[in-house]
């Protein structure tokens, strides 16, 4: 009797360590597989919420805040954009897109932010301003946009400022970003589609000024703008008013000329609320008061 229960213990131990269950390496080989396995899982749950998170998504609440395109002087080298993140989380920019194209059959160009969609090396924390430079250069009379974030390249004349990073031209003819004093559009997309037209299922943000021969998306979903924003006088730029708010109704609900405020908050012509969208007389140039600022 005792030798058959020595063996009925022999004999379930070897079987426990067959299994896994038993002291030793048994448990130390089940004690790994346990650990690498809800490491896997872990990491799977990690992957999945960062590309939930991190791409650029129409729902995201990042909109261009102020576009400076009727400059004094040799014009298209100091226009610039501004793009706000005016949501709570964090955005990436990732391989987003930037064009003034609203039709296919023009040969305006799309430029990208470097990377891919889905990306996180770009990011764009809540209530951040990003300043987009065509040419991030100093002119004589225009902004010094030397300390721009982002400026537009293409591989022709393109007057580059090798300290501030590029979007680069990926699409159109080979020509620079130029934004038409007498009306244009201006539109991002997440990247998903990179071909002008953008598809209107990919715009993130986008605003339409004066007459405007090839209007663009204002945002997802919002396929035709109602009405455009008023047209500038030279000296003065179209801006958010309150900065970050997006009504996507239209471009004139939400468009207000402003003076330009390049990389800061937005200085309305009429400080103390928003009544720019169809003035009786065009403003005075307010040039004077932002040569003030970089003084």
């Amino acid at each position: 009797m005792a030798r058959k229960l020595h063996e009925s213990a022999r004999f379930a131990r070897s079987g426990d360590l067959r299994s896994g269950r038993a002291s030793g390496d048994g448990v130390r080989r089940e004690g790994r597989g346990v650990s690498m396995g809800r490491v896997a899982i872990v990491l799977f749950c990690l992957l999945l919420s960062l590309e939930a998170a991190v791409a650029l998504e129409t729902t995201d609440r990042v909109v261009f805040h102020e576009i400076y395109y009727y400059v004094p002087g040799f014009d298209k080298h100091n226009e610039y954009i501004e793009l706000i993140n005016a949501g709570t989380e964090v955005a990436y920019l990732d391989g987003a897109v930037i064009t003034d194209e609203g039709d296919s059959w023009m040969p305006e160009g799309a430029f990208r932010f470097p990377g891919m969609h889905g990306g996180v090396l770009f990011p764009i924390e809540p209530g951040e301003i990003v300043l987009i430079a065509v040419d991030a250069v100093q002119g004589e009379l225009e902004p010094d946009l030397r300390w721009a974030d982002w400026e537009f390249w293409h591989a022709a004349d393109d007057n580059d400022n090798p300290d501030v990073p590029n979007l680069e031209e990926i699409t159109g003819s080979n020509v620079d970003m130029a934004l038409a004093n007498e009306g244009d559009g201006i539109v991002l997309g997440t990247g998903v589609d990179i071909w002008p037209a953008i598809s209107c299922g990919t715009v993130v943000d986008g605003v339409n000024w004066d007459e405007v021969p090839d209007p663009v998306p204002i945002g997802p979903g919002v396929c035709v703008d109602a009405a455009y924003a008023p047209a500038c006088p030279q000296g003065n730029c179209l801006g958010r008013c309150p900065g970050g708010f997006d009504s996507n109704l239209s471009s004139a609900e939400d468009w207000f000329i402003m003076i330009p405020s390049p990389g800061q908050e937005n200085i309305s012509m009429h400080p103390d609320h928003c009544t720019s969208r169809v003035p009786d007389e065009p403003p005075p140039s307010s040039w004077g008061v932002v040569k003030a600022l970089y003084r």
